[in-house]
């Protein structure tokens, strides 16, 4: 019988520490494995960005390690809230942690063109465009939140290493493939430019709000069998434990979304500007030719008429083409 740990307070929060195999091994091969690529780019001579490499060891690495073996692990069998926080946070900041590090465009540019064509053939083969195709994803990571809070897999998960780990890995690798598509573009049909890329990350933050409204307005308890929730006598009551367990989910799914979008919109301003230099330096040598043909035509007699701007323009030129 798992005993009932003792009054939740910011300490014992931060103090409270448990081994999780799953989370610490997935942790150091996610750390090394980043670490190591970074390292081969750098022997190259090439510069890797530092936010990048930030956000995939502290928000997701770190995070992996926090709700997996911290105080989140500890309380989870105690406080309704705490697991269904532990739950939002390993399917939406976790994977927003590891995409907006960028892990397939640093193996793209540190592994060589035998390794890199596996990968792509991994990542970009049918079953995974299905599955990382933005719609899909997200009915998935949203179908699998709720199916957690509503079957007995969060229940067996308090009595279970193999159903907790079960959990843990299904809401990590749905959210992974949720966001690491939307963060990367050559991962999505060609189609999907920054600005469509943005309107499924507003649809997908719509449909995170889901899971977090069910579970707060939930009538009847989701974790009745989780006998911490009954035995506990510190803390607030189960029933409005449940419901801020489901607000902080709905907190969280919010939340996580505007980095997220933020860092498309961040994709989409700097493929406008590279078009429009693009542009410019099409222009440029346009007006350079011009005035060589011209002064060629001077010097010459010539009187041939000089092709119309538009011909050359690379934003037309492509478009019929």
């Amino acid at each position: 019988m798992k005993v009932v740990p003792p009054p939740m307070t910011l300490a014992s929060f931060l103090t409270s520490w448990v081994l999780d195999p799953l989370g610490v091994g997935l942790a150091v091969v996610l750390a090394w494995t980043y670490v190591a690529l970074v390292r081969r780019v750098r022997r190259d001579g090439g510069r890797w960005s530092r936010w990048r490499g930030a956000a995939f060891l502290g928000l997701g690495v770190g995070t992996l390690v926090l709700t997996t073996c911290g105080g989140f692990a500890v309380y989870r069998s105690a406080l309704f809230s705490v697991g269904a926080a532990q739950a939002a946070l390993l399917s939406a900041v976790t994977p927003a942690g590891i995409a907006l590090g960028d892990p397939v465009g640093l193996a793209e540019r540190a592994l060589g063109p035998a390794a890199v064509a596996r990968l792509n053939r991994a990542l970009r083969g049918p079953l995974a465009r299905v599955l990382m195709f933005p719609l899909v994803s997200s009915v998935l990571a949203v179908g699998s939140l709720i199916a957690v809070f509503y079957s007995s897999l969060f229940t067996a998960s308090m009595s279970s290493v193999l159903a907790r780990d079960g959990v843990y890995a299904l809401l990590l690798v749905t959210g992974v493939l949720v966001v690491l598509p939307l963060l990367g573009e050559e991962l999505l049909p060609r189609w999907c430019t920054p600005p469509v890329r943005a309107l499924f990350a507003f649809a997908d933050g719509l449909l995170d709000a889901i899971p977090g409204i069910l579970v707060m307005t939930a009538s009847a308890p989701l974790a009745a069998g989780v006998l911490g929730y009954a035995s506990r006598t510190w803390g607030a009551t189960p029933a409005w434990d449940q419901k801020v367990g489901g607000g902080t989910m709905l907190a969280i799914a919010e939340v996580v979304g505007l980095p997220v979008l933020g860092a498309i919109i961040g994709d989409w301003v700097r493929a406008d500007e590279a078009d429009a230099r693009a542009v410019d330096a099409a222009l440029d040598a346009r007006a350079a030719e011009s005035a060589t043909w011209a002064a060629e035509a001077g010097a010459t007699g010539e009187s041939e008429r000089m092709p119309p701007w538009w011909e050359s323009d690379p934003r037309y030129v492509d478009r019929e083409s």
